[in-house]
Order: C-alpha cells, then sequence, then structure tokens
C-alpha cells in the first residue's frame, strides 16, 4: 500500500512538473510575442518618420541626403517601404542631369501693396515696381515653366582667386532661377505711398509691417520675402536643396525696414537679419548712398570707397559679410573703380542686362540681371514673354 502511494505521489508531482514547464514555455511564448509585436510597433513608428523626413529632403532635390537617412537605422532596412523609397530616390537622383546652359538672374525692386495710392502718387512708382498681385501670379507662372530657385553659393564659387560655376543637377526639365530683391530700405516716403514699412518677425515667420492710420498692421503677402516663403511652403519644389534668393541692401535708410536709429531696431535687424539667413536667403551691398551722381554719372573710386566703408559700419554688423556687390543703377565701373570695390572683400558683380550672360574678368565674377518692373511687363516685355512669363496674365487689374 505504502509503495502504491508513493508511486501515485510520484506521478501526480511529475505531472505537476509538466504543467509547470508548460505554462512557463506559455509565459515565455507570450513575451517572445509581446516583444515582436512591441517592436514592429515601434519599428513601423520609426519608418513613418524616418520617411517623413527623408521625402521633405527629395522635395528639395536633396537626394543623397534622403537615402542617408533612409539607410542609417540597420533596424528597419528590411522594412518593404524603406525600401521602396531607396530605390525610388536613387532613380531619381540617377536621373539628375547637368544644367549647362546661362543661369537666368530676375530682380525686383520692392512690392506695392496700395496700387491706388502708390500709382497716383507723383514719381516713377508704377514704372520702377510691381503689385502683390502681379508677383504672386508671376511666381505661379515661373513654377509652372519649371524655374526653381537656386542659392547663389550652389550656383557658383564665390571664392576670390576660384570664381566659377559651380556643376548643378537638376530632373530633367527644370530650369535653375536665381531671384533678387534691390535696396529694401523700405525708405520715406514709401510706407505712406502704398508700399510696406519694412519686415518683421511673427511665430518665428517673415511677416511685412504695413502701416496703417489706426497703427501697424502684420501681414503675410505685403512684399517678396514673405510671399516666396508661403509658396515654397506650399510648392517645396519650387527650391533647390533650400534656395531663396539674394536681398540687395542700401544703409542710408537704414536695412529691412530698420533706421537703426537706436539700440532696439538695431537688435531687431539683427534678428530678423538672421531669420532670413535660417531661412535661405542671402545678402549683398548695392551702396551705401544709393546716389545716382556717385554710381552712374561720376563714380570714382575715392567717393565710392568712402561710401562702402560707412555700409560696413552700418550694415555689415546687421547682416554680416557678403562678397556680392550689385551695381545700384545697373551700368558697369571702370577698371580702377571695381579695384576699389575689390578692397571691400567683393568677389561677385552683378550689372542689368537683357540677357543672362555670366563671366569672369577683371578679378570678379560678372553676372547680368533681368529687371522685373511696371515698366519691364507693360512695355520692354517680349524677352520675358518668351522665357520667363505671360505678362498680359499678371498685370494688376489697378494698373491700367
Amino acid at each position: 500500500v505504502v509503495a502504491i502511494a508513493v508511486a501515485f505521489m510520484a506521478v501526480i508531482y511529475i505531472n505537476d512538473q509538466n504543467n509547470l514547464k508548460s505554462i512557463e514555455d506559455r509565459v515565455k511564448q507570450l513575451q517572445e510575442e509581446l516583444q515582436e509585436y512591441l517592436n514592429g510597433h515601434q519599428n513601423q513608428e520609426l519608418v513613418q518618420t524616418v520617411i517623413a523626413s527623408a521625402d521633405g529632403l527629395a522635395l528639395r532635390y536633396e537626394y543623397d541626403e534622403a537615402l542617408a537617412v533612409l539607410k542609417q537605422n540597420e533596424s528597419i532596412q528590411s522594412n518593404a517601404l524603406i525600401k521602396e523609397k531607396i530605390a525610388a530616390y536613387q532613380a531619381a537622383m540617377d536621373a539628375l542631369v547637368p544644367f549647362t546652359n546661362e543661369i537666368p538672374v530676375i530682380f525686383f525692386h520692392n512690392l506695392v501693396n496700395n496700387p491706388k495710392l502708390a500709382f497716383g502718387a507723383s514719381g516713377d512708382y508704377d514704372q520702377w515696381s510691381i503689385t502683390n498681385y502681379e508677383f504672386k501670379l508671376i511666381l505661379q507662372q515661373l513654377y509652372d515653366r519649371g524655374y526653381i530657385l537656386v542659392d547663389v553659393n550652389d550656383a557658383f564659387d564665390l571664392t576670390a582667386g576660384n570664381m566659377k560655376r559651380n556643376e548643378i543637377k537638376v530632373p530633367v526639365g527644370k530650369i535653375p532661377l536665381l531671384l533678387m530683391v534691390d535696396e529694401n530700405a523700405y525708405q520715406d516716403p514709401m510706407p505712406l505711398r502704398g508700399y510696406a514699412r519694412g519686415m518683421g518677425i511673427r511665430d518665428g515667420e517673415v511677416v511685412t509691417r504695413i502701416l496703417k492710420a489706426e497703427g501697424v498692421d502684420f501681414t503675410n503677402d505685403g512684399d517678396v520675402v514673405p510671399i516666396v516663403e508661403a509658396f515654397i511652403k506650399e510648392n517645396p519644389d519650387f527650391s533647390y536643396r533650400g534656395g531663396r534668393g539674394i536681398l540687395s541692401l542700401t544703409g542710408f535708410a537704414g536695412t529691412l525696414g530698420y533706421r537703426l536709429t537706436n539700440e532696439i531696431e538695431i537688435n531687431d535687424a539683427k534678428l530678423l537679419a538672421n531669420l532670413l539667413k535660417e531661412k535661405g536667403w542671402d545678402f549683398a551691398c548695392t551702396s551705401y548712398a544709393d546716389l545716382e551722381s556717385m554710381y552712374l554719372q561720376s563714380p570714382n573710386a575715392t567717393s565710392i570707397k568712402s561710401d562702402l566703408q560707412k555700409w560696413d559700419a552700418k550694415i555689415k554688423p546687421i547682416v554680416g559679410d557678403s562678397v556680392i556687390f550689385v551695381s545700384p543703377y545697373g551700368n558697369r565701373f571702370t577698371s580702377e573703380v571695381m579695384a576699389a570695390i575689390a578692397e571691400f572683400g567683393y568677389t561677385t558683380f552683378f550689372y542689368d542686362g537683357s540677357t543672362p550672360n555670366t563671366n569672369v574678368n577683371g578679378g570678379f565674377l560678372n553676372l547680368s540681371r533681368i529687371a522685373i518692373s511696371g515698366e519691364s511687363i507693360v512695355k520692354n516685355n517680349a524677352y520675358i514673354n518668351e522665357n520667363f512669363f505671360d505678362t498680359r496674365a499678371v498685370i494688376d487689374p489697378e494698373r491700367e
């Protein structure tokens, strides 16, 4: 009887041990399944994050950077979506072709917000300026024709003694374009005659300050910069590798709409300049005084040196160094004057022309630029119509 009882107890013990092991195995299996689920869920979130980052880069034609982002995490390389994106962006990068034609340069003056006020005033605002209405339509047509904004430093090497055209590879049908905006002082009396008072910052974005009877109004479509920023936000592929444009600055009335008469304005101007640079805008000098007598009628090295010293003293502390000089009235200078300009570190010279042209001569990279103005879209518009946009389709009704 005792032996039977012992045997019975042994059987029960063995069964309990087997049941316990079975339970332990099941728990282990469930733990493994849970970990696999968690890993998979985490990987899916990681995959979506990585793809979103890569997509943003690829929209700006930064395919090499996009591929680097897709390939940097070993744990997701077997994911089908990652493989698909890698293949797509590698194919897109392989399909890029060098752009070998001249890179066109177009420039604008600050935009008119109130055509009735601006064009009804004495002066020639209607000849020099276009309206924000016209500029928005121009951007859309440029985009539709395949133009993409490129940074001057991507397009060219501006280093002293090494100035040359860089190779730019773009998708077939895309055309690199340099965009410039002149002066940007918003000098009086322009803010009272239909123009913005200047630029500013609201919620981390560049806005325009518009003078109203009741005070200052902040808008996102009062001048070139905020309109371009908004357009690129809607159409990221309008910007090649984050390129924007060049803001050429005078100094006699301050810069960017700040008169620079006190520390508050100086600090605000610096903050704005830093934000503009972060967003991809470059700065250039287009003289301090902007005097026709100094730069067009009788330019000489002595007076221009004195003028550029003032720009260095007042504007350079706001925007930093620049190697770009823009002829204030679009004319070319003598070798003596160009040598004086070169003394201030400028290597790149923009002048006005009727067609794109680039050359290295006299120690400068020289580039012609085409004016987009009230006069050029209304009268002298044949080249613009053929190459950039249909001028008839952009004319502001308030201009007529």
